[in-house]
This record gives structure tokens, sequence and C-alpha cells, in this order.
């Protein structure tokens, strides 16, 4: 039986994508990330991949993903809800094939609904789950009870799906308008010094999306937040949904969220 350490990036990154049963639209950009996060020869520098980067990759994925299936750790399954049923019918032989050359199945796109998820049988999620989403208990850090509002905010924000920090949906009110700039960077301050600790530790990465309907981001580092975070641009009223900035966890990040943060935000959503 294998190790998780034995499989290939590209293998890990199909079987946590199965493990979670996603979709398989979205996960060349996964990959990227996964490399960059490992510091693995051939990652991409701190951006999205292009849509033409992601085209390149998928035969290999495309080879990654069949050969997993012949060995039965993993399926595909065309599904029209939103949520995985047990109607979903898996996609095989031929037809597997004929989805899995299509590169449009791969990209992730507002305007075409996915239909492809990716799934592993239980004995996968048994045997590997914990290796590919770690705990750790995070004893070098701050507990949660002494974590203050703005930090705890931070941390579940990088826990949703959006995980938006500016924009209509984001967690941070823009700036007063009636701020001088003096004050405006004051007002960034504040707002960074929750975050900036969390980014220091490569807990949590930050991304600067630009376009509507895209999935395409550049890292902002810890260098670079406080200049985006005061650029005028940014806090637009008009801008639309999932143009701005936002966070998610690393891994490592994870691994302490699930190791102790998570159980005490539950607690405290359950209990207050």
């Amino acid at each position: 039986m294998h190790s998780w350490g034995s499989f290939t990036p590209a293998q890990q990154t199909l079987l946590r994508r199965a493990m979670s049963d996603s979709w398989l639209a979205g996960t060349v950009q996964v990959y990227g990330v996964d490399l960059r996060w490992a510091g693995a020869d051939g990652a991409p520098p701190p951006r999205s991949y292009t849509e033409h980067e992601q085209r390149m990759l998928v035969p290999l994925l495309a080879a990654v993903t069949t050969d997993l299936v012949d060995h039965g750790l993993l399926t595909v399954h065309e599904s029209a809800g939103l949520a995985p049923s047990v109607s979903d019918m898996a996609v095989e032989g031929s037809g597997l094939r004929a989805v899995l050359a299509k590169a449009e199945n791969w990209l992730w796109s507002p305007h075409l609904p996915s239909q492809f998820r990716l799934s592993a049988p239980r004995f996968v999620r048994e045997q590997w789950f914990d290796e590919a989403y770690p705990t750790a208990d995070g004893g070098d850090l701050l507990r949660w009870d002494e974590l203050d509002v703005g930090q705890r905010e931070v941390l579940v924000c990088a826990a949703e799906a959006s995980g938006m920090l500016t924009g209509p949906f984001g967690i941070w009110d823009g700036p007063p308008a009636e701020l001088d700039a003096r004050q405006r960077l004051d007002w960034v301050d504040r707002h960074l010094a929750a975050l900036l600790p969390f980014v220091r530790d490569g807990l949590i990465e930050v991304r600067r999306y630009s376009e509507a309907a895209s999935d395409e981001f550049m890292v902002i580092g810890v260098d670079g937040l406080r200049d985006t975070l005061t650029d005028p641009t940014l806090w637009c009223s008009d801008l639309d949904w999932g143009v701005g900035v936002g966070c998610l966890f690393t891994y490592p990040g994870l691994a302490v969220w699930r190791g102790g943060w998570s159980g005490a935000w539950n607690a405290r959503l359950t209990f207050e």
C-alpha cells in the first residue's frame, strides 16, 4: 500500500480533490498552487496559471487521473447538482477518456456549469485523509481565546469558501471617505495588524483578484500588502463580486485550523 509521500504531486492533488468530492473544473489551478507551496520544480510564480498554461497541463493530469481510476483510487462522476448525489453516474471507459481529454472540463468558468466531480472510495479516505489533511496542535501559537476579534475574523474568513477580505462580500468595509492620506494608512495598518502575523508565519496566503468571473489571481506577499490595501481602486463601491483581496489557509494553516482553532470556533457558535 502506498504511503502518502510516495504519490507524485499530481496524484496528491487529484486524490485530495477526490476525497473532498471536488469538481474536476478548477483542478489545474489547484495543482499549480500545490506545486508552488511544495517548492517543486516547475512550480508557477506567485500567481495563478493562465488559461494557456492550464490547457498545456491537461494531458498530464488526464493521464494521471486515468491511472488512478484504473487502480480504483478515484472515480469521475457526472453530477447535475451542487452536491454529490447517489444518482450521479460514474463516467467510465471511452466516455471517461473523452471527458478528461476535453480541456474545457478542467477549466473553471462562471458561464459553464461544472458537470464532472472527482470522488474517492471509502478505503482511500480511511487510508490517506489524515495525511492529506493533517492536523497540528499549534502549541507555539496563540489559543483561540487569546486572539482578538480582528484575528478571529481573519481566520474564519480564510476558512470560508470565498475568503474575501474586501469587496461587496468582504469582511472589511472600506475606509471612510473623509480620511486624509495619513489617516488612511493608519486605518489600513489597524486591519493589517490582524492579518500580517498569519501571513508571516505561512499560515495564510493573500491574493488579489482583478477580474470578475475569473479564477486568475496574484499572490500578495507581506511586503506588498500595505501598498495593495491603500490602492483607492480596491475600495470602489461598484466593484463586481469576487474582485478584490481574499485570503485562504495554506496547508500548514489548515492543519492548525483543523487541530484546534476550528473546534474553538464551532464551540463558540454552539454555545453563544
